[in-house]
C-alpha cells in the first residue's frame, strides 16, 4: 500500500513539473507595433488602429490606412530654395516611417504634413507616418479598385523627397493610373505647394 502511495506521489509531482515547463518553442508572429497571426487580417478589413487594411506584406505584417486629415504643405517656408535638404529618405513601401522621423527631426515644430501625421492619434494608436513614394501608390491602388476609404479625390503628399531639396512627391488620387501616363499621377512637386496629408501605420 505505501509503495502505491508512494508511486501515486511520485507521478503527480512529475505530472506537475511538465506543466509547468511549457513549451515556448512554438514560433510568434512579430508584427511591428502590434503583434497579429498572419491571417488575423485581410485588404479591406478594420485595422488594430481604426484605419482601412490596404496592403500586406510577405512577412506578415499589414499596413493601415486612416482618412484625409485636410490640407498643408510638405515644408512651409517663405522662399522654396530654404527649403532643407533632408537626407536620407526612402521610396519603398516600409520607410515612411523613418522618412517621417528624418522629416519632423528636421524641421521641427509646425503645420505640415509629415508633423500632422506624426501627432496623429487614433484607435489607440500614435504611431501613424506619412507614407512614402510607394506606400501612397500602395494607398492608391487599394483606393482605385475598392473605394472604401475616407480620402480626398486629389492630390496627397508622400515623405519621399524628390531629385533636389525644393520637391517631394505626390500622388494623385482623382486620376485614373489604367489610361494615364505614370509620371501623371505619381510626380514631384515643390514642397510649398498645399496638398492633401493622409496617415497610415504598420502593424
Amino acid at each position: 500500500m505505501k509503495k502505491q502511495l508512494l508511486s501515486s506521489a511520485l507521478l503527480a509531482i512529475t505530472l506537475f513539473l511538465t506543466a509547468c515547463s511549457g513549451d515556448d518553442s512554438s514560433p510568434i508572429n512579430d508584427g511591428g507595433p502590434d503583434t497579429y497571426p498572419n491571417t488575423s487580417f485581410e485588404i479591406g478589413d478594420t485595422g488594430p488602429g481604426g484605419g482601412i487594411v490596404f496592403y500586406l506584406a510577405a512577412d506578415g505584417h499589414g499596413y493601415e490606412v486612416a482618412n484625409t486629415l485636410g490640407l498643408a504643405k510638405w515644408e512651409d517656408v517663405d522662399n522654396l530654395y530654404d527649403a532643407i535638404d533632408i537626407s536620407g529618405l526612402g521610396t519603398a513601401i516600409g520607410t515612411g516611417a523613418a522618412n517621417t522621423e528624418l522629416i519632423v527631426n528636421a524641421i521641427g515644430n509646425g503645420n505640415y504634413a509629415a508633423k500632422i501625421c506624426a501627432d496623429y492619434e487614433h484607435g489607440g494608436k500614435s504611431d501613424w507616418f506619412l507614407p512614402s513614394k510607394d506606400e501612397l501608390i500602395a494607398v492608391y491602388n487599394h483606393f482605385r479598385s475598392h473605394w472604401d476609404l475616407n480620402i480626398e479625390v486629389n492630390n496627397h503628399w508622400s515623405s519621399s523627397q524628390g531629385s533636389n531639396n525644393t520637391k517631394s512627391w505626390n500622388t494623385d488620387f482623382s486620376v485614373n493610373s489604367a489610361t494615364t501616363p505614370f509620371n501623371n499621377w505619381t510626380f514631384e512637386i515643390q514642397k510649398d505647394q498645399t496638398l492633401y496629408v493622409v496617415p497610415i501605420r504598420k502593424f
